[in-house]
């Protein structure tokens, strides 16, 4: 069996969600009706936790498990789910990757800005490197079509060092049970985006892009026009659908599934002629990927979860090369399906053959490179 043990002191997790429901910033927002906006800060934290035990009734249609956020997910919590990692893999985490966990919709552009400072705050002020891994980087999110982006974007660079990207979700899909996660239908080409495109590539930071697989077309012009910049794809494209059936009328039938394959293989090979993108092999276990139409036990078994994910993951790996891939376990949001040594333990079944070199860069060493991981010590 492949492990990493000897390979790498630890894994790089790039793609970990910290949150507390009675503090996080989105967790404040439900607050908006009964107050007015400035005011909601001040809702009793008593109030906040009882309303931290109620989940958003858009929850389950985002493929979220209810369960996972009536209770903080904070470095010990995470550190407890990556126990196992070591009985799998040989080693555990040494450093993560926060991506703020903005899930719940905020009713305004200005009001996600103010939000992502706030979460921003809350995720440096964590005790990493005492009570779980260390921070390696914080991504930022942040809508670079707002006017006020480039000064948002500075406000929260002179927070601290370690905002190494901003992570944007543009993602939208036809299927009315799948959630759109963007206002603006092709959003990357709009004039505002572009505009604020320029700022992060000003400021020589990664761009996160989060969208469906049938959208990833349009990364291809934008990793044209601004060859500099670092662009990552998440969770392998996000081919809703792939495995079986999700929203409404998503991959129902065999050819449908097909033509969902088909098309991610497409613009998988379109956008890895690209130097500058790079495809973060995350998001696993999301149940949107047609696991099954509830969001906990889907998939079963490490065997099941490699036999299903292995054809995506070597053609992933085949077009992009060893040194332009990331892994991300989307703790804590895969769980539900796919705990973090299971995932691990699974593509090491897939790419184990592959030799130590592209694992040594998958689970550490691409990471450390992209997100720039040892620059600068955490302020």
């Amino acid at each position: 069996m492949t492990t990493l043990e000897g390979l790498l002191p630890g894994i790089v997790d790039a793609h970990v969600h910290y949150f507390n429901p009675a503090r996080s910033s989105w967790a404040l927002a439900r607050f908006e009706r009964l107050s007015h906006l400035p005011m909601k800060r001040f809702v009793p934290s008593p109030v906040l936790w009882v309303a931290s035990k109620f989940g958003s009734g858009d929850d389950g249609r985002l493929g979220l498990d209810p369960s996972l956020l009536r209770s903080a997910y904070e470095p010990a919590a995470y550190a407890r789910d990556t126990d196992a990692l070591y009985r799998v893999a040989g080693v555990g985490v040494s450093s993560v990757v926060a991506i703020e966990a903005h899930w719940r919709a905020l009713k305004s552009p200005e009001a996600l800005m103010d939000s992502s400072y706030d979460e921003l705050k809350y995720v440096l002020g964590l005790p990493h490197g005492k009570a779980g891994p260390d921070l390696g980087a914080a991504i930022s999110v942040v809508d670079p079509r707002h006017k006020e982006f480039a000064a948002q974007l500075d406000r929260q660079l002179e927070l601290s060092d370690r905002v190494r990207g901003v992570r944007f979700k543009w993602a939208q899909h036809p299927d009315p049970e799948i959630p759109d996660w963007c206002d603006e239908p092709d959003a990357v080409a709009s004039t505002g985006f572009l505009k604020g495109f320029e700022a992060i590539a000003e400021r020589d930071l990664v761009f996160v892009s989060f969208a469906y697989s049938h959208q990833l077309g349009q990364l291809d012009m934008l990793a044209r026009r601004f060859p500099e910049t670092t662009i990552v794809v998440e969770h392998l494209g996000m081919p809703a659908g792939a495995f079986g059936p999700t929203g409404a009328r998503t991959g129902t039938t065999a050819a449908a599934r097909a033509e969902i394959l088909g098309l991610w293989r497409e613009r998988i090979a379109m956008i890895a002629q690209r130097p500058n993108v790079v495809l973060k092999i995350s998001g696993l276990g999301l149940s949107n990927l047609g696991y099954g139409r509830e969001t906990s036990g889907n998939i079963g078994t490490r065997e099941v979860l490699a036999d299903m994910i292995g054809p995506l993951v070597l053609h992933a790996v085949d077009r992009f090369g060893p040194d332009r891939v990331v892994f991300g376990s989307d703790s804590p949001i895969d769980r539900p399906n796919s705990t973090i040594d299971m995932t691990v333990g699974a593509l090491l079944d897939v790419l184990g053959e592959r030799g130590p070199h592209l694992l040594q860069q998958l689970f550490a060493k691409n990471a450390q490179r992209i997100y720039r991981m040892d620059d600068t010590a955490l302020k």
